[in-house]
C-alpha cells in the first residue's frame, strides 16, 4: 500500500485527539468551565452591569436579588461585577506564573539533564533546597520579605514553582538523550544546542503539558490563598481571594458575600483539572486502542 492509500485509510492525528476527547465527557466539561471562564473574564467590561469599584453605601450587604444577582458587599458594590473582573484577575495570574517557571524550568533542566557535569549538580543543589520547604510556606516568606502586592505574591509562586519543572523535564532528558534518534543526531555531527531544541525538548512536553495544564488551577489557588491573607491583590482590586478574606467577617448573615467568589475559585480549579486529565488521556497511546 502506497503512502497515499495509507494516509486514506489511516485517521489523522487530530481526528483521533477529537475521538478520545469526546469519549470523555469531563474533558468537555473542562473545556466548556475554562471556555466560559476566560470568556467572562475577557468580556467583563462588556457583560458586568456595574463598575466593579462603583461604591453604593444606602445598597450595602444587599441579598442576591433582581437589581444585584450576587447581592453586594460592605461598600454597596455589585459582587457580580467584581466576579467577572476577578476571573480577569485570575486567570491571568495562573497562566502568567505557569508560563514564567515552566519556560525557566524547560531551559534548566533540559540543560542540566543534556550535559550534565558541575552545572546539573548545581541546578539539582538549588531545586532540592527549594524543595525541602513546604511550597506555600516558602511562597508567604519569600512575598512577606518583597512586601504585599499581587505582581509580589506571583514573583514568589514562580520562583517555588520552578524547581517542579526542571526536576521533571531534567527526567525526561535524561531518558530521551539516549534514544536512537538523539544518537543519529551526534552522528551526523549536530550541535548540542540543536539536538536539544529540535529533538529532545519536543519529545519532552507531554508531562509538562499535562503537569502546566494542572498547575494552572494550582497557582490560582495560591494567589487566592496569599490574597486572603493579605499578601496578595490589596483592596479595592476585585480579585477573588481577596474578596473572601474581606467577606469572612460577614460569613453567618450575609451567605453571598463569600459563597460567590469561593464558587468561583472551586469550578475554575475543576475545570483546569478536568482538562489536565483529559490532555493526559488524550496524549497516552494506549488511549487510541
Amino acid at each position: 500500500m502506497n503512502e497515499a492509500a495509507e494516509a486514506a485509510v489511516r485517521p489523522s492525528r487530530w481526528k483521533e485527539i477529537w475521538e478520545i476527547a469526546l469519549r470523555n465527557k469531563l474533558t468537555l466539561t473542562g473545556f466548556a468551565i475554562v471556555a466560559l471562564v476566560v470568556l467572562v473574564g475577557l468580556l467583563a467590561p462588556v457583560l458586568a452591569p456595574y463598575d466593579p469599584n462603583e461604591m453604593n453605601i444606602p445598597a450595602r450587604l444587599q441579598a442576591p436579588g433582581a437589581e444585584h444577582l450576587f447581592g453586594t458587599d460592605e461598600m454597596g458594590r455589585d459582587i457580580l461585577s467584581r466576579v467577572m473582573y476577578g476571573a480577569r484577575i485570575s486567570i491571568a495570574v495562573g497562566v502568567i506564573i505557569v508560563a514564567v517557571s515552566a519556560a525557566i524550568g524547560i531551559v534548566l533542566g533540559s540543560l542540566s539533564g543534556y550535559f550534565g557535569g558541575r552545572a546539573d549538580q548545581a541546578v539539582l543543589a538549588v531545586t532540592d533546597m527549594i524543595l525541602a520547604f513546604p511550597s506555600m510556606v516558602l511562597a508567604l516568606a519569600l512575598t512577606a520579605a518583597m512586601g504585599p502586592g499581587l505582581l509580589n505574591t506571583m514573583l514568589a509562586v514562580i520562583i517555588v514553582r520552578i524547581p517542579m519543572y526542571t526536576r521533571l523535564m531534567r527526567g525526561q532528558v535524561l531518558v530521551a538523550k539516549e534514544q536512537q534518534y538523539v544518537r543519529a543526531a551526534r552522528t551526523f555531527g549536530e550541535k548540542p544546542f540543536w539536538i536539544v531544541v529540535r529533538h529532545i525538548v519536543p519529545n519532552c512536553l507531554t508531562p509538562l503539558m499535562v503537569q502546566m495544564t494542572l498547575g494552572i488551577g494550582d497557582a490560582i489557588l495560591i494567589a487566592s490563598s496569599m490574597s486572603f491573607i493579605g499578601l496578595g491583590a490589596q483592596p479595592p482590586t476585585p480579585e477573588w481571594g481577596a474578596m473572601i478574606s474581606t467577606a469572612r467577617i460577614y460569613a453567618i448573615d450575609q451567605w453571598w458575600y463569600a459563597a460567590f467568589p469561593g464558587l468561583s475559585i472551586l469550578i475554575t480549579i475543576m475545570g483546569f483539572n478536568l482538562i489536565g486529565d483529559g490532555i493526559r488521556d488524550i496524549l497516552d497511546p494506549r488511549s487510541r486502542k
